[in-house]
């Protein structure tokens, strides 16, 4: 996936187009997942895409989030990311070129630089910033976010501009992570309502944060109870009338047994006048 991000990569700032291979290289990809992959999307609350720029701020799984979350991904949009990943093969020369933005996270003044930096080009461009404000992949087994980091706010308040929500259901359903493998199926994606940051200051930013969170939270285990529900037997299904079908109600086996013993004692009773 890096390598054919890296040469879509090329191909974009050869002709000036720096700023959209994000979201070239994310709709190739989404496209890939829906197609041979066999990923159906639904996407609730698109229109809020519409409101930018933006700090737009996700979920964040596994490795394969930009693949799948490609969906909606904006199209004047560049990622921020940990310094490290700058030094990975193919990778890191694909989000050079992509203009992503690196930040230090052992060099406090350094991530101040790049911040200050980077709202200085979101202004000049117009363009908004994608970041996973849990810092790492989650990696969990059930609905959940790891606590959050203040970069995404600090960043959002300094620029002034709305923090936009993107929650992906957990998508352990279509990617088999073990096996690198897409059995398929349908993902949900909502796209909340931006939450404005117009009039904050840095002491907002805690909680600007837990709301954003929450929020998230919320609609993450909205998802994965909906799907969980869809998925659970049905009481009313084939198995259970199988059972009932095979299994008589206790008033019919009380009736058989009576009937039984009607004929039984008519029985006896035609034998005795025999042998009278």
């Amino acid at each position: 996936m890096s390598v054919a991000g890296c040469f879509i990569s090329i191909a974009c700032a050869l002709v000036n187009k720096r700023y959209i291979i994000n979201f070239v290289v994310s709709r190739f990809f989404a496209l890939l997942a829906a197609g041979p992959c066999g990923v159906s999307y639904k996407v609730a609350g698109e229109e809020n895409l519409k409101n930018y720029p933006a700090i737009v701020v996700c979920n964040h799984q596994s490795s394969m989030d930009m693949m799948i979350l490609g969906r909606v991904f904006p199209k004047h949009c560049v990622v921020m990311a940990k310094k490290e990943l700058l030094y990975f093969p193919f990778l890191g020369v694909f989000m050079k070129l992509s203009n992503a933005i690196f930040i230090d996270r052992k060099n406090h003044k350094k991530a101040i630089e790049s911040t200050t930096q980077a709202v200085a080009d979101m202004k000049k461009h117009n363009s908004g910033i994608w970041i996973f404000p849990e810092g790492t992949r989650s990696r969990l087994d059930k609905a959940d976010l790891l606590p959050f980091k203040k970069g995404a706010f600090h960043l959002a308040i300094q620029a002034q501009l709305p923090i936009l929500p993107i929650v992906s259901e957990g998508y352990s359903h279509i990617y088999d992570s073990s096996k690198r493998s897409f059995p398929g199926g349908e993902l949900e994606i909502r796209v909340l309502d931006p939450i404005p940051t117009t009039g904050l200051t840095a002491d907002d930013v805690n909680d600007l944060m837990e709301k954003t969170r929450d929020l998230m939270l919320k609609h993450l285990k909205e998802m994965d109870q909906k799907r969980l529900g869809s998925s659970a037997p049905s009481t009313t299904g084939p198995a259970i009338k199988e059972a009932t079908a095979e299994k008589p109600t206790e008033a019919a086996a009380a009736g058989k047994t009576t009937a039984t013993a009607i004929q039984d004692e008519a029985a006896v009773k035609k034998r005795r006048t025999l042998k009278d």
